[in-house]
């Protein structure tokens, strides 16, 4: 057994492997499986076995100068949601004891302590203060 995991990891030696451009199209590829399972439309079926094919030719590559620039490209384009979503996740955890507000100036967003009334907030990124009023 030992043997066979050796032979698969020279195989796998100087291929590029698996990224989060890959883990993305999986999880395309598994909703394009349900949406399969349920409607049985060929072009669905056609779509799946497409984006199966191109997620082991990405990780077999050996061009990984090319597939590193795709993967960039991908999370370049992916980013912004990305930021959103922990900013969300970080609204949430600290929606007891912060507040987060946005600067008029350089629209940054900025976390205040959470205490009703009127605040005089300084942003740290563009050194402006402004006043902001904190009532939930």
């Amino acid at each position: 057994m030992r043997n066979f995991f050796y032979k698969i990891a020279q195989f796998m030696n100087g291929r590029y492997g698996h990224d989060k451009l890959n883990m993305a199209l999986l999880i395309f590829w598994l909703v394009l499986q349900i949406i399969w399972m349920f409607t049985r439309f060929w072009i669905v079926g056609i779509l799946d076995i497409l984006v199966i094919v191109l997620i082991v030719y990405r990780s077999l590559s050996k061009n990984i100068q090319k597939r590193m620039y795709e993967n960039r490209k991908f999370l370049s384009i992916t980013s912004g949601i990305s930021k959103k979503f922990n900013l969300l996740k970080r609204m949430w955890h600290d929606r007891k004891t912060h507040r987060y507000v946005k600067c008029p100036y350089c629209k940054a967003q900025l976390r205040v302590k959470y205490q009703r009334g009127k605040h005089k907030v300084h942003c740290p990124k563009c050194n402006e203060y402004f006043e902001k009023r904190i009532l939930l």
